[in-house]
């Protein structure tokens, strides 16, 4: 196994359309991609559906006990508001 097969890029964003298509150029450069929590709460399943199109490995990692800004941003997320404080 390569470094490269080892390596995970995360999603980062909420936006489908972003998320997919770095996950399109990320191809071959990366092992798989790990679509975030604030991603998974605006697309769910569907979602993570139309970035593993992309031909990419895909790790989901759901826990909600997290870094406080990731947190809030998921919960920005679900509830489609700008501004959450955690």
């Amino acid at each position: 196994m390569s470094p490269t097969d080892r390596t995970l890029r995360a999603l980062d964003t909420a936006d489908l359309a972003e998320a997919a298509g770095l996950a399109v150029r990320l191809k071959g450069a990366v092992g798989g991609v790990t679509p975030g929590k604030e991603f998974f709460t605006a697309h769910g399943p569907e979602g993570v559906r139309k970035v593993r199109a992309a031909g990419q490995a895909v790790f989901l990692d759901l826990k909600y006990h997290d870094i406080p800004a990731t947190v809030a941003g998921a919960v920005r997320a679900a509830a489609g508001r700008e501004t959450v404080r955690a």
